[in-house]
């Protein structure tokens, strides 16, 4: 008897029994099509944003663990810190980065920049410390001509340009000199950088070719001189410099570690 009955209900038109043994119809398999493509279309921008936190994460770790290696640097050399890497300088010994390829002699390869070996990183560890993950493919490629990195030093660090020793000899800033160091600008996570130094420019009148980027939730990540990392957007640094009446725009702000003790490298 309860054959017989279970044979009756699965044979009823319209048992889920019936419908697999005939198969879906075309506007079931629509809806269901159409359903699968609501929840992807729903769930993708949560992915994506998800994603994006977590490279906003991994960058900000990258830029601490620059701060620790700068540290230890200064410690190590006079309260100094690596110049930053310009292309417009040159290369030297004590660079940032040497970012260029082929680097010139006697160094070799990036592996040979100052912080390699403070922080007992090499090859593509250390590359991947100075990219954020966020970069484009082209930026993070390990060949080629131009500035791999994403991070880019203040050029309120360069020689003292109203000196006219070599630039090996000239004299530098140093970390005791620096004023407010929670609230001064070390590294920059750079929009288009093409080369190690942060080269703001004359913000004023819209000619810098050197702004912070704006893929964090329109913000960019800066290593500040005390060596936290927070992001901040553009503006942040960039009105203070046009609301400047100092000659040259730019003393005592964000991007100037010193207060006006080295005017001439804001310029």
């Amino acid at each position: 008897m309860t054959s017989s009955f279970c044979e009756k209900v699965c044979s009823r038109p319209g048992s889920i029994a019936s419908r697999i043994k005939r198969g879906f119809t075309l506007v079931e398999l629509l809806v269901v099509i159409g359903i699968i493509a609501l929840l992807i279309s729903i769930l993708l921008p949560a992915l994506s944003k998800a994603r994006e936190q977590g490279n906003w994460v991994a960058c900000m770790s990258n830029m601490k663990q620059i701060g620790t290696g700068l540290l230890m640097y200064a410690n190590e050399n006079k309260q100094y810190l690596p110049r930053p890497a310009s292309n417009g300088n040159g290369q030297f010994p004590d660079d940032l980065l040497i970012w260029r390829e082929p680097p010139t002699a006697p160094s070799t390869s990036v592996d040979d920049s100052v912080l390699a070996t403070l922080l007992t990183v090499k090859g593509e560890k250390f590359r991947t410390l100075f990219q954020c993950p966020s970069d484009p493919a082209d930026r993070k490629a390990a060949q080629g001509p131009g500035y791999h990195f994403s991070y880019t030093m203040n050029k309120a660090w360069d020689p003292d340009r109203s000196k006219t020793e070599a630039m090996l000899t000239r004299p530098r800033p140093k970390m005791s000199e620096v004023r407010r160091p929670s609230e001064k600008v070390c590294l920059a996570e750079e929009k288009n950088p093409n080369d190690g130094r942060f080269e703001w420019g004359n913000l004023s009148a819209g000619t810098s070719d050197d702004q912070l980027n704006d893929r964090h939730a329109k913000q960019g990540n800066i290593l500040f001189t005390d060596w936290h990392v927070e992001r901040r957007f553009w503006k942040e640094l960039k009105d203070p410099v046009d609301l400047s009446t100092s000659s040259p725009k730019g003393v005592g702000t964000y991007l100037d570690p010193f207060d006006g003790k080295y005017t001439a490298n804001l310029q």
